[in-house]
């Protein structure tokens, strides 16, 4: 059992629509509507009459709203007890992106390592949307991720505090050996003639993927159209996949920085780019001291 099915529940009963609950969530209809079934299957019961318009609880249901809300405030109680009294024994923990946790990370760690102290640092490297999830759950105490207001607006809380701690840029590339168009790739910049181009891509429900579409796409040149060779959340596996010459794709410049340089990937010309903060986000009510002590460094070196 999950512990989100809970949540997920109560978002229900607080908004009387599985619509309004999946928003506030910040998940899809379907996936939301997938959590409350789980739930319902892991207890056995029926939790929701799904004839009844609008949504309307079983009886079973109405009469356990208040039980499940003591229920989930008694986990999170024990939980906050628990990591009270063993805090002086746990690393400082923290969720990230999985391109950051190889592009940035490992460089930023050096920069930052004399303030973590023992017993150090715990990295999650995950999706962003689970990465989100783990840090307003209190599962970890810092999120560092790409700023994006549009696509995650549920980190702008007045009780979540943030700073920039880097910048990036999202760039179209492709392998310089590989033929990705269906012309040469010179021939792109000014073209008259419809230019194809095999594309490496990010599902439309990532981050990246969701980016591209809405800061990359609306600015290709009317001539140039994609061919879909692949996709996947992974940034490393669409920098392997380019390498290979499967397509182009857009990618983070510090993720493929050496390979550019070796010259093994090459900008693709008359292509959008899309710059992006770095943000290291934390509660304002944290577990430890060490996490005090430790973003007070941050502001003070940087």
């Amino acid at each position: 059992m999950d512990i989100k099915w809970i949540e997920d529940f109560l978002a229900l009963v607080e908004q009387g629509s599985f619509t309004k609950a999946a928003e506030k969530r910040f998940v899809t209809q379907p996936a939301f509507s997938r959590r409350i079934r789980s739930l319902e299957n892991w207890l056995g019961v029926s939790l929701v009459d799904r004839n009844a318009f609008p949504t309307k609880l079983t009886k079973t249901g109405e009469e356990f709203v208040e039980p499940m809300r003591e229920a989930l405030n008694k986990v999170y109680g024990l939980r906050a007890q628990m990591q009270e009294s063993s805090a002086h024994e746990q690393m400082l923990i923290l969720s990230t992106q999985h391109s950051l946790s190889v592009s940035f990370f490992p460089k930023w760690y050096h920069r930052i390592k004399s303030a973590l102290g023992h017993p150090g640092i715990s990295v999650n490297a995950s999706n962003l949307h689970d990465c989100i999830d783990l840090f307003l759950a209190g599962q970890s105490d810092l999120l560092l991720c790409y700023y994006s207001p549009d696509i995650y607006p549920e980190l702008e809380r007045q009780n979540i505090i943030s700073m920039e701690i880097g910048d990036e840029q999202l760039i179209p590339v492709y392998a310089c050996n590989a033929s990705v168009s269906s012309c040469p790739i010179e021939e792109i910049e000014g073209a008259n003639e419809p230019v194809q181009l095999k594309l490496v891509g990010f599902p439309s429900g990532s981050f990246f993927g969701r980016l591209v579409q809405q800061q990359c796409f609306p600015k290709v040149p009317g001539a140039v159209h994609f061919e879909l060779a692949c996709e996947t959340a992974l940034t490393e596996s669409i920098k392997a996949m380019v390498l290979q010459g499967i397509g182009m794709a857009w990618l983070p410049a510090s993720l493929i920085e050496q390979e550019l340089k070796r010259g093994e990937l090459k900008q693709l010309p008359d292509l959008p780019t899309t710059n992006l903060k770095i943000m290291l986000y934390r509660q304002k009510s944290t577990r430890t001291e060490e996490i005090d002590s430790f973003w007070g460094y941050l502001l003070e070196n940087g």
